[in-house]
């Protein structure tokens, strides 16, 4: 029970729910842009493209990430400033909250506070080794890519989670604390839990088919060795 345990804890598990949630809105964004390619090319006068061309196409990974982006920049940014939970963190009984009043920061810090998630989240992204088609790769001047940066933006993730502290990098930028919640609408009401739930399945089932296809499509290739001889 949420009682029980720290808020470190809950942290983390609500990081995963919201986790869970941003697999859905990548799936979104990757159906959306299956889907309208596939009619235009239909009912256009070009080649149709087949399943492989469409699933492996930079366009779906990126439409994919930057609808994923905007709902953690609403979701872990405006609704988080607005009712001080995100849904993942409302799950779990706990809010975002200013360190010198207690009360919910705000549309303008949560957007900030959002915003800085998503630039974390696109710069680790492109750490990932298979050049993923980031929403910053594609939108900035190659000048400007600093390969660099996006293990620092992965370290600045993921060595949070790994300290003994409740305050991340966003919290110590914007003067937040991560405390538990208060009042009856402290956690997310059971049927609204149970509908969570589908949602949460239907977005990793997408996540594990986009990686699927990319498995199947790249599966001959890695047996293959050059020979020595």
């Amino acid at each position: 029970m949420p009682g029980f345990r720290t808020v470190r804890e809950l942290r983390r598990a609500a990081l995963g729910q919201d986790a869970l949630l941003f697999c859905l809105a990548f799936t979104v964004g990757a159906v959306a842009y299956a889907v309208v390619r596939a009619v235009s090319e239909a009912v256009g006068d070009g080649d149709r493209s087949d399943y492989w061309s469409i699933s492996m196409s930079d366009g779906l990974i990126l439409s994919g990430l930057a609808v994923g982006e905007l709902f953690v920049l609403w979701n872990n940014g405006y609704r988080q400033g607005v009712r001080g939970h995100s849904i993942g963190k409302h799950r779990c009984g706990i809010a975002v909250v200013d360190v010198g009043d207690g009360a919910p920061t705000g549309p303008v810090r949560g957007l900030l506070r959002g915003l800085v998630m998503v630039l974390l989240l696109d710069l680790a992204a492109a750490a990932i080794p298979i050049g993923l088609p980031t929403v910053l790769r594609e939108g900035t001047p190659e000048s400007w890519h600093v390969g660099g940066a996006a293990y620092v933006a992965l370290l600045v993730l993921v060595v949070p989670l790994l300290l003994p502290t409740d305050r991340g990098v966003a919290d110590r930028l914007l003067r937040t604390s991560v405390v538990r919640a208060e009042g009856l609408d402290a956690t997310t009401r059971p049927e609204r839990r149970r509908a969570l739930v589908v949602l949460d399945a239907l977005g990793v089932a997408g996540v594990l088919t986009v990686a699927a296809t990319y498995v199947a499509f790249y599966w001959p290739l890695l047996w293959q060795f050059p020979d020595l001889i």
